[in-house]
């Protein structure tokens, strides 16, 4: 029966709270959250880019097993597993495929220079990832660096210096990056980090390299080969890059 008020007119019925809403919500969650943990289990792994280790070592270093569940998996932990605990592996990607796949794509390192430590050559890759001790055959054709010395290296690991030549190692690391992007590693032979804002290298066995200031790396490496490219054959001596701006040519 409706109620009235004082002057006859009916009164508004008052809403009941409702109780069913926020219940319905969780028991979608819950239904949500039991359904990725019984579905979505890694059934199949599929390994690509990889020569150096089988898929079995690859799987294995990510940590990554049949039967976890595809949206537990962290996937930033397993590629850093891999690059870690694999020397020849300088990335690591891991992509998800619905409803039960995981695909680990894998970019391959390669020696590209090396150093010496305690009468031990260490062979790395243009990131400064060590790769292990070498003997003088395996370095051959190698970036040798000078007045770097890492710190205890291992096998695997990025290159610690001494906080003293933190400057060298950042710009060796720019270095090493550029010319892998010019195509020119194999035309180096030797680069000298002992001064940090002038390094030089040895470039097609004629001509020794002065870089200046860790700045515009790249530009300055295409300005090296472009005038390199037109001068005679024959001619040697000192190429300064150090402006950024122009390159200074001394003959021997």
């Amino acid at each position: 029966m409706a109620k009235y008020d004082r002057y006859g007119a009916a009164r508004p019925k008052k809403k009941r709270r409702s109780f069913f809403a926020p219940l319905s919500f969780l028991l979608v969650v819950a239904a949500i959250v039991f359904g990725m943990g019984v579905f979505f289990r890694v059934q199949t792994i599929e390994v690509s880019g990889t020569v150096s280790y089988t898929d079995e070592q690859i799987i294995e270093a990510s940590g990554i097993d049949v039967g976890d569940n595809l949206f537990f998996i962290n996937r930033s932990s397993a590629s850093s597993r891999i690059f870690s605990r694999l020397s020849y592996v300088e990335a690591a990607s891991i992509e998800r495929i619905l409803p039960n796949k995981i695909v680990i794509t894998v970019e391959e390192s390669y020696a590209l220079a090396y150093v010496d430590w305690e009468g031990q050559r260490w062979m790395m890759t243009g990131s400064c990832k060590m790769l292990g001790s070498a003997s003088p055959e395996e370095t051959e054709g190698l970036i040798h660096i000078l007045h770097v010395i890492p710190l205890s290296p291992k096998a695997g690991e990025t290159m610690t210096v001494d906080a003293a030549d933190g400057l060298k190692l950042t710009y060796l690391q720019t270095l090493l990056h550029a010319m892998q992007l010019g195509g020119m590693t194999s035309d180096v032979s030797e680069l000298d980090m002992d001064n940090p804002a002038n390094p030089t290298f040895r470039y097609l066995d004629r001509f020794t390299v002065k870089m200046g200031p860790n700045e515009n790396t790249e530009y300055k490496l295409r300005m090296l080969m472009g005038a390199v490219s037109q001068m005679e054959s024959d001619l040697t001596g000192t190429v300064d890059l150090s402006e950024g701006t122009a390159v200074h040519v001394s003959p021997d």
